[in-house]
């Protein structure tokens, strides 16, 4: 209890024996396992699928009765389904966006392929869609 300040669960589809990565014991007992600042960050799967958007659904509402601040953020993946996956991210007490320390980023001038402030910011605007999805009370 109270000893990470970070988990990353890059775990496979939410069916099946996997499933249990994505129940409200497995996120209990994450948050129990961070620290009062840590953040844990999921992988979402596709929102385009039924099957993996009414997963995604269940496990944000999971994670919303555990966590403070609880959202979700998109990458475009070629390489996955649909080329378009949406990621978890939750926390006791950091904000994903109002609370990013962009000038300390900065300040460490990381030259990175991909990963930059502007992209962090933007991966959390999500598309009308998503977010209808997420008001969906349907799926709990």
């Amino acid at each position: 209890d109270d000893c990470y300040d970070l988990i990353l669960v890059d775990s496979t589809d939410p069916f099946g024996p996997q499933e249990s990565f994505f129940t409200r014991e497995f996120y209990g007992h994450c948050s129990r396992a961070l620290t009062k600042s840590g953040t844990i960050v999921t992988q979402q799967e596709s929102p385009f699928y039924p099957h993996t958007a009414k997963a995604m659904h269940r496990a944000i509402h999971r994670m919303e009765q555990l966590f403070k601040e609880v959202h979700l953020y998109q990458a475009h993946i070629p390489t996955y389904p649909a080329g378009y996956w949406l990621f978890g991210y939750a926390s006791h007490q950091f904000h994903p966006i109002s609370d990013m320390q962009k000038e300390k980023w900065l300040e460490n001038e990381l030259r990175l392929d991909y990963y930059n402030p502007a992209l962090h910011h933007g991966a959390f605007a999500l598309p009308n869609y998503v977010m209808e999805e997420l008001k969906n009370d349907t799926h709990d």
